[in-house]
């Protein structure tokens, strides 16, 4: 390898720390913008990145299974408009996943079908409560006909017909509506509600 001449190297040096001595100003100013610019763009990519994050962890339906798990501990609190309501919202979920499962690739049946029986945990849980509770709410107004139940608000014509079914002489119809309503049997029914024939 040759000598490399170090004069021209010198030479240009100093014609570099002359025009940046001439131009302090300009060039520290240039300098501090990149150096803004660069921290702006760090910043942007940084929340960038967490928006994605945030958007990824707000799915709707992903949400909505957060919040039915907490949902679930208070459903002893909720009438049967709200249980209703859950029950609908969690079959339409279940709905929605099962169309993505057709239209997807074979690949993601695993993930749908994990889907699938998470919420439907979620559903059978919210039958269960509302069929207890609807149970229950019936078995007070037939102990006492005067009874107005909170629970049946916006599902009065549930009530009236338990009434008009009660009020006969012959219980099968009752009985057959009672474990219509509430799924329980109707040996169950027989003990609970004291019905003989």
């Amino acid at each position: 390898m040759g000598r490399i001449p170090i004069r021209p190297i010198i030479e240009g040096g100093k014609k570099a720390g002359k025009i940046i001595n001439e131009n302090r100003k300009e060039i520290t100013a240039v300098i501090s913008l990149l150096s803004a610019g660069g921290k702006v763009i760090k910043e942007n990519t940084v929340k960038k990145n967490e928006s994605n994050k945030t958007e990824e962890k707000l799915h709707h339906r992903k949400m909505r299974y957060n919040q039915y798990n907490k949902i679930l501990k208070e459903l002893d609190t909720q009438n049967r408009s709200e249980l209703f309501q859950y029950i609908l919202e969690v079959e339409q979920f279940i709905e929605q996943i099962k169309n993505e499962e057709n239209k997807e690739l074979g690949i993601k049946k695993p993930i749908h079908k994990n889907r699938i029986k998470n919420w439907n945990n979620i559903l059978t849980q919210i039958k269960d409560k509302m069929y207890a509770k609807d149970y229950l709410e019936f078995i007070k107004i037939y102990n006492n006909p005067n009874y107005h139940s909170e629970y049946f608000i916006g599902f009065e014509g549930i009530v009236e017909k338990f009434k008009k079914l009660n009020n006969r002489e012959k219980y099968d119809d009752l009985l057959k509506y009672i474990a219509e309503v509430t799924n329980r049997s109707f040996q169950q029914i027989k003990k609970d509600f004291s019905l003989t024939e």
